[in-house]
Protein backbone atom coordinates (compact mmCIF):
# COMPACT_ATOMS: atom_id res chain seq x y z
CA UNK A 1 0.00 0.00 0.00
CA UNK A 2 0.94 3.69 -0.11
CA UNK A 3 1.13 5.96 2.91
CA UNK A 4 2.59 9.16 4.38
CA UNK A 5 5.79 7.66 5.74
CA UNK A 6 8.03 9.31 8.33
CA UNK A 7 11.63 8.48 7.50
CA UNK A 8 13.30 10.97 9.86
CA UNK A 9 11.95 12.45 13.12
CA UNK A 10 11.37 16.18 12.61
CA UNK A 11 10.98 16.00 8.84
CA UNK A 12 7.76 15.95 6.82
CA UNK A 13 6.51 12.50 5.85
CA UNK A 14 6.71 11.45 2.21
CA UNK A 15 4.31 9.52 0.02
CA UNK A 16 5.84 6.07 -0.28
CA UNK A 17 5.12 2.35 -0.22
CA UNK A 18 4.70 0.71 3.17
CA UNK A 19 3.83 -2.73 4.45
CA UNK A 20 0.17 -3.71 4.69
CA UNK A 21 -1.29 -3.86 8.20
CA UNK A 22 -3.13 -6.87 9.52
CA UNK A 23 -5.61 -6.67 12.37
CA UNK A 24 -4.50 -8.12 15.69
CA UNK A 25 -6.56 -9.13 18.72
CA UNK A 26 -9.30 -6.58 19.38
CA UNK A 27 -8.43 -4.64 16.21
CA UNK A 28 -10.18 -3.99 12.92
CA UNK A 29 -8.83 -3.24 9.46
CA UNK A 30 -9.79 0.16 8.03
CA UNK A 31 -9.92 1.35 4.42
CA UNK A 32 -9.01 4.97 5.04
CA UNK A 33 -10.79 7.84 3.26
CA UNK A 34 -9.58 11.00 5.00
CA UNK A 35 -7.39 12.21 7.88
CA UNK A 36 -6.92 15.73 9.20
CA UNK A 37 -3.59 17.45 9.83
CA UNK A 38 -3.80 18.44 13.49
CA UNK A 39 -1.19 19.71 15.93
CA UNK A 40 -1.15 16.28 17.55
CA UNK A 41 -0.59 14.57 14.19
CA UNK A 42 2.46 16.72 13.61
CA UNK A 43 3.79 16.49 17.17
CA UNK A 44 3.87 12.68 17.02
CA UNK A 45 6.44 13.00 14.22
CA UNK A 46 8.52 15.65 15.98
CA UNK A 47 8.51 15.21 19.74
CA UNK A 48 9.54 12.02 21.61
CA UNK A 49 7.02 12.90 24.34
CA UNK A 50 4.25 12.37 21.78
CA UNK A 51 5.69 9.66 19.56
CA UNK A 52 5.02 6.89 22.11
CA UNK A 53 8.05 4.87 21.10
CA UNK A 54 7.58 5.08 17.35
CA UNK A 55 10.83 4.80 15.44
CA UNK A 56 11.20 5.52 11.70
CA UNK A 57 10.01 4.40 9.33
CA UNK A 58 6.39 4.67 10.45
CA UNK A 59 3.10 5.96 9.06
CA UNK A 60 1.96 9.40 10.22
CA UNK A 61 -1.55 10.16 11.48
CA UNK A 62 -3.45 9.42 14.69
CA UNK A 63 -7.11 9.47 13.62
CA UNK A 64 -9.18 9.40 10.46
CA UNK A 65 -12.36 8.38 8.68
CA UNK A 66 -12.71 5.11 6.83
CA UNK A 67 -14.79 2.03 6.23
CA UNK A 68 -14.78 -1.39 7.87
CA UNK A 69 -14.88 -4.64 5.87
CA UNK A 70 -18.68 -4.69 6.33
CA UNK A 71 -19.02 -1.19 4.84
CA UNK A 72 -19.67 0.63 8.11
CA UNK A 73 -18.25 4.19 7.98
CA UNK A 74 -16.41 5.28 11.12
CA UNK A 75 -14.02 7.69 12.72
CA UNK A 76 -11.15 5.64 14.12
CA UNK A 77 -8.04 6.02 16.22
CA UNK A 78 -4.75 4.58 14.95
CA UNK A 79 -2.75 3.51 17.98
CA UNK A 80 -0.42 0.66 16.98
CA UNK A 81 2.96 1.59 15.54
CA UNK A 82 4.14 1.59 12.86
CA UNK A 83 0.67 2.08 11.35
CA UNK A 84 -1.01 5.49 11.32
CA UNK A 85 -4.13 6.97 9.76
CA UNK A 86 -2.43 8.63 6.77
CA UNK A 87 -2.41 5.52 4.62
CA UNK A 88 -4.61 3.56 2.26
CA UNK A 89 -5.23 1.11 5.09
CA UNK A 90 -4.80 1.19 8.84
CA UNK A 91 -5.77 -0.72 11.97
CA UNK A 92 -7.69 0.50 14.97
CA UNK A 93 -8.75 -0.93 18.32
CA UNK A 94 -12.38 -1.91 18.02
CA UNK A 95 -13.24 0.24 21.03
CA UNK A 96 -11.97 3.37 19.24
CA UNK A 97 -14.60 3.37 16.49
CA UNK A 98 -17.18 6.14 16.27
CA UNK A 99 -20.00 5.96 13.73
CA UNK A 100 -20.38 8.62 11.04
CA UNK A 101 -23.98 9.21 9.89
CA UNK A 102 -24.85 9.35 6.19
CA UNK A 103 -25.63 13.07 6.48
CA UNK A 104 -22.01 13.93 7.33
CA UNK A 105 -19.37 13.55 4.63
CA UNK A 106 -15.87 12.10 5.13
CA UNK A 107 -14.07 15.46 4.95
CA UNK A 108 -16.29 17.12 7.54
CA UNK A 109 -16.12 14.18 9.95
CA UNK A 110 -12.32 14.02 9.69
CA UNK A 111 -12.04 17.77 10.25
CA UNK A 112 -14.40 17.81 13.23
CA UNK A 113 -13.19 14.95 15.39
CA UNK A 114 -10.22 16.63 17.08
CA UNK A 115 -11.32 20.29 17.45
CA UNK A 116 -14.97 19.61 18.27
CA UNK A 117 -14.11 17.16 21.03
CA UNK A 118 -11.55 19.66 22.43
CA UNK A 119 -14.37 21.96 23.56
CA UNK A 120 -17.35 19.61 23.92
CA UNK A 121 -15.56 17.26 26.31
CA UNK A 122 -14.50 19.91 28.85
CA UNK A 123 -17.80 21.78 28.66
CA UNK A 124 -19.88 18.63 29.11
CA UNK A 125 -17.65 16.53 31.37
CA UNK A 126 -15.15 18.74 33.19
CA UNK A 127 -17.04 21.95 34.01
CA UNK A 128 -20.60 20.70 33.36
CA UNK A 129 -21.84 23.81 31.57
CA UNK A 130 -25.39 24.59 32.63
CA UNK A 131 -28.16 26.13 30.56
CA UNK A 132 -27.93 29.92 30.64
CA UNK A 133 -24.30 30.17 31.73
CA UNK A 134 -21.82 32.43 29.93
CA UNK A 135 -18.64 31.35 28.14
CA UNK A 136 -15.50 33.12 26.95
CA UNK A 137 -13.43 31.43 24.24
CA UNK A 138 -9.86 32.69 24.38
CA UNK A 139 -8.31 31.87 21.03
CA UNK A 140 -11.62 31.83 19.16
CA UNK A 141 -10.18 32.51 15.71
CA UNK A 142 -8.35 29.18 15.36
CA UNK A 143 -10.09 26.09 14.02
CA UNK A 144 -10.86 24.66 17.48
CA UNK A 145 -11.81 28.06 18.88
CA UNK A 146 -14.32 28.74 16.14
CA UNK A 147 -15.98 25.42 16.87
CA UNK A 148 -15.87 26.09 20.62
CA UNK A 149 -18.08 29.16 20.11
CA UNK A 150 -20.64 27.03 18.28
CA UNK A 151 -20.38 24.14 20.73
CA UNK A 152 -21.00 26.44 23.71
CA UNK A 153 -24.18 27.68 22.06
CA UNK A 154 -25.28 24.12 21.22
CA UNK A 155 -24.85 23.20 24.89
CA UNK A 156 -27.07 26.04 26.07
CA UNK A 157 -24.76 28.96 26.84
CA UNK A 158 -26.77 32.17 26.99
CA UNK A 159 -23.82 34.40 26.12
CA UNK A 160 -20.60 33.53 24.29
CA UNK A 161 -17.73 35.99 23.90
CA UNK A 162 -15.05 35.29 21.31
CA UNK A 163 -11.55 36.64 21.94
CA UNK A 164 -8.80 36.29 19.34
CA UNK A 165 -6.18 37.91 17.17
CA UNK A 166 -7.75 37.69 13.70
CA UNK A 167 -10.32 40.48 13.55
CA UNK A 168 -11.83 39.32 10.26
CA UNK A 169 -12.56 35.88 11.70
CA UNK A 170 -13.87 37.46 14.92
CA UNK A 171 -16.44 39.44 12.93
CA UNK A 172 -17.52 36.29 11.10
CA UNK A 173 -18.03 34.56 14.46
CA UNK A 174 -20.84 37.00 15.18
CA UNK A 175 -22.69 35.01 12.50
CA UNK A 176 -21.77 31.69 14.13
CA UNK A 177 -23.07 32.24 17.62
CA UNK A 178 -20.78 34.78 19.28
CA UNK A 179 -22.63 37.52 21.17
CA UNK A 180 -19.57 39.77 21.48
CA UNK A 181 -15.97 39.82 20.31
CA UNK A 182 -12.69 40.95 21.88
CA UNK A 183 -9.69 41.67 19.62
CA UNK A 184 -6.52 40.86 21.56
CA UNK A 185 -3.86 41.93 19.09
CA UNK A 186 -3.41 45.46 20.44
CA UNK A 187 -1.73 46.91 23.52
CA UNK A 188 -2.63 45.72 27.01
CA UNK A 189 -4.61 48.92 27.51
CA UNK A 190 -6.60 48.40 24.31
CA UNK A 191 -7.28 44.77 25.17
CA UNK A 192 -8.37 45.71 28.70
CA UNK A 193 -10.81 48.26 27.27
CA UNK A 194 -12.23 45.67 24.85
CA UNK A 195 -12.72 43.19 27.70
CA UNK A 196 -14.37 45.86 29.85
CA UNK A 197 -16.92 46.43 27.11
CA UNK A 198 -17.60 42.72 26.56
CA UNK A 199 -17.44 41.32 30.09
CA UNK A 200 -20.87 42.40 31.31
CA UNK A 201 -21.64 40.36 34.41
CA UNK A 202 -18.60 38.17 33.97
CA UNK A 203 -18.11 34.64 32.75
CA UNK A 204 -18.96 31.28 34.23
CA UNK A 205 -16.55 29.36 31.99
CA UNK A 206 -13.39 30.26 30.07
CA UNK A 207 -11.97 27.95 27.38
CA UNK A 208 -8.34 28.94 26.79
CA UNK A 209 -6.57 27.73 23.66
CA UNK A 210 -3.76 30.32 23.90
CA UNK A 211 -2.28 30.62 27.41
CA UNK A 212 0.86 32.82 27.54
CA UNK A 213 0.38 36.59 27.49
CA UNK A 214 -3.32 36.46 26.40
CA UNK A 215 -4.11 34.62 29.64
CA UNK A 216 -2.28 37.31 31.59
CA UNK A 217 -4.21 40.01 29.73
CA UNK A 218 -7.54 38.40 30.48
CA UNK A 219 -6.93 37.88 34.18
CA UNK A 220 -5.58 41.40 34.50
CA UNK A 221 -8.68 42.82 32.83
CA UNK A 222 -11.22 41.17 35.14
CA UNK A 223 -12.81 43.80 37.40
CA UNK A 224 -12.22 43.63 41.14
CA UNK A 225 -15.94 43.56 41.88
CA UNK A 226 -16.56 40.48 39.72
CA UNK A 227 -17.79 37.68 41.93
CA UNK A 228 -19.33 34.51 40.55
CA UNK A 229 -20.72 32.32 43.31
CA UNK A 230 -19.62 29.08 41.70
CA UNK A 231 -16.27 30.55 40.63
CA UNK A 232 -15.00 31.16 37.13
CA UNK A 233 -14.13 27.72 35.72
CA UNK A 234 -11.08 28.39 33.58
CA UNK A 235 -10.20 25.42 31.35
CA UNK A 236 -6.62 25.40 30.04
CA UNK A 237 -6.74 23.56 26.70
CA UNK A 238 -3.84 24.79 24.56
CA UNK A 239 -0.80 27.04 24.63
CA UNK A 240 -0.32 28.31 21.08
CA UNK A 241 0.59 31.76 22.42
CA UNK A 242 3.16 30.49 24.93
CA UNK A 243 3.82 27.64 27.34
CA UNK A 244 4.25 29.96 30.34
CA UNK A 245 1.98 32.59 31.90
CA UNK A 246 2.58 34.76 34.98
CA UNK A 247 -0.57 34.75 37.08
CA UNK A 248 -1.53 37.47 39.53
CA UNK A 249 -2.54 35.75 42.76
CA UNK A 250 -4.71 38.71 43.72
CA UNK A 251 -6.57 38.46 40.40
CA UNK A 252 -7.24 34.77 40.98
CA UNK A 253 -8.57 35.38 44.49
CA UNK A 254 -10.69 38.43 43.79
CA UNK A 255 -12.42 36.91 40.75
CA UNK A 256 -12.95 33.39 42.00
CA UNK A 257 -11.03 31.81 39.11
CA UNK A 258 -10.49 28.05 39.28
CA UNK A 259 -8.01 26.75 36.70
CA UNK A 260 -8.81 23.28 35.35
CA UNK A 261 -6.80 21.07 33.02
CA UNK A 262 -8.53 19.61 29.98
CA UNK A 263 -6.18 16.60 29.94
CA UNK A 264 -8.37 14.02 31.66
CA UNK A 265 -10.82 12.04 29.53
CA UNK A 266 -14.18 10.58 30.55
CA UNK A 267 -14.91 6.93 29.83
CA UNK A 268 -15.30 5.83 26.22
CA UNK A 269 -19.06 5.39 26.44
CA UNK A 270 -19.39 9.06 27.36
CA UNK A 271 -17.00 10.09 24.58
CA UNK A 272 -19.05 8.09 22.07
CA UNK A 273 -22.26 9.71 23.30
CA UNK A 274 -20.68 13.14 22.90
CA UNK A 275 -19.48 12.21 19.41
CA UNK A 276 -23.04 11.26 18.54
CA UNK A 277 -24.20 14.72 19.63
CA UNK A 278 -21.45 16.36 17.57
CA UNK A 279 -22.51 14.42 14.48
CA UNK A 280 -26.17 15.32 15.06
CA UNK A 281 -25.34 19.01 15.36
CA UNK A 282 -23.18 18.83 12.24
CA UNK A 283 -25.90 17.06 10.26
CA UNK A 284 -28.34 19.76 11.35
CA UNK A 285 -25.98 22.50 10.15
CA UNK A 286 -25.27 23.83 13.63
CA UNK A 287 -21.52 23.13 13.59
CA UNK A 288 -19.58 24.62 10.71
CA UNK A 289 -15.88 24.11 10.04
CA UNK A 290 -13.87 25.55 7.17
CA UNK A 291 -11.56 23.10 5.45
CA UNK A 292 -9.03 22.80 2.67
CA UNK A 293 -8.22 19.45 1.15
CA UNK A 294 -5.12 17.92 -0.38
CA UNK A 295 -4.33 14.45 -1.72
CA UNK A 296 -2.00 12.18 0.21
CA UNK A 297 0.33 12.15 -2.79
CA UNK A 298 1.20 15.77 -1.88
CA UNK A 299 1.58 15.22 1.87
CA UNK A 300 5.09 16.69 2.05
CA UNK A 301 3.90 19.91 0.36
CA UNK A 302 1.05 20.50 2.84
CA UNK A 303 2.53 19.11 6.07
CA UNK A 304 3.65 22.51 7.42
CA UNK A 305 1.25 24.68 5.44
CA UNK A 306 -1.65 25.68 7.67
CA UNK A 307 -4.35 27.97 6.28
CA UNK A 308 -5.42 30.33 9.12
CA UNK A 309 -8.82 29.41 10.50
CA UNK A 310 -9.15 26.33 8.30
CA UNK A 311 -8.41 22.65 8.87
CA UNK A 312 -6.38 20.80 6.26
CA UNK A 313 -7.81 17.35 5.50
CA UNK A 314 -5.78 14.82 3.54
CA UNK A 315 -7.80 12.62 1.22
CA UNK A 316 -6.63 9.07 0.58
Amino acid sequence: MYAAVVHTIGEAPRYAEFEEPTAGDGEVLIDVRASALTNLTRMVTRDPDYSEGRTPPFVAGVEGVGTLPDGRRVVFGARRAPFGSLAQRSVSPGILLFDVPDEVDDITAAALVNPALSSWLPLASHVHLEQGESVLVLGATGVAGQLAVQVAKALGASRVVAAGRNEDVLKELLNRGADAIVPIGGSDEEVAAAYAEAIGGGFNVVLDYLWGHPAEQFLGALPRELVVKSGVRYVQIGNSAGRLASLDGNALRRTGVNIISSGSLPDLDEVKAIWGRIMSESAAGNLKIDVVTAPITEIDQHWDKDVPGKRTVITI
